[in-house]
């Protein structure tokens, strides 16, 4: 048997990436990932309204925000760009020659 509802207010959060990025406002490293919020709120077993967002949150400090800030998002690619190369190509492409023009 199902319940009536007279009044409800639910929502979750979905996590949209693995990846975790440092907090801007904690400085936490590992607590900010983009997440998705869906809200809906129900009045006598109808659906008035339905939200959702998707934002980056911090699970320590509960930040949250439409985009990281560049330097995290710097160091995010940056992170990404050394997991992806070798360190063979890594120390070729820092011991080439760097030419100068005037």
């Amino acid at each position: 048997m199902s319940g009536f509802i007279i009044l409800s207010n639910s929502g979750k959060k979905i996590s949209l990436e693995q990846a975790y990025h440092p907090c801007p406002k904690c400085k936490h490293q590992n607590s900010v990932q983009l997440t998705r919020s869906e809200k809906s709120f129900v009045v006598l077993n109808k659906r008035i309204s339905e939200n959702s967002s998707v934002r980056y949150e911090c699970s320590q400090c509960k930040w949250k925000n439409q985009t990281l800030p560049e330097n995290a998002r710097e160091s995010v690619e940056l992170e990404r760009y050394l997991s992806e190369t070798s360190n063979d190509d890594i120390s070729f492409e820092l011991s080439s020659p760097i030419s100068y023009y005037p």
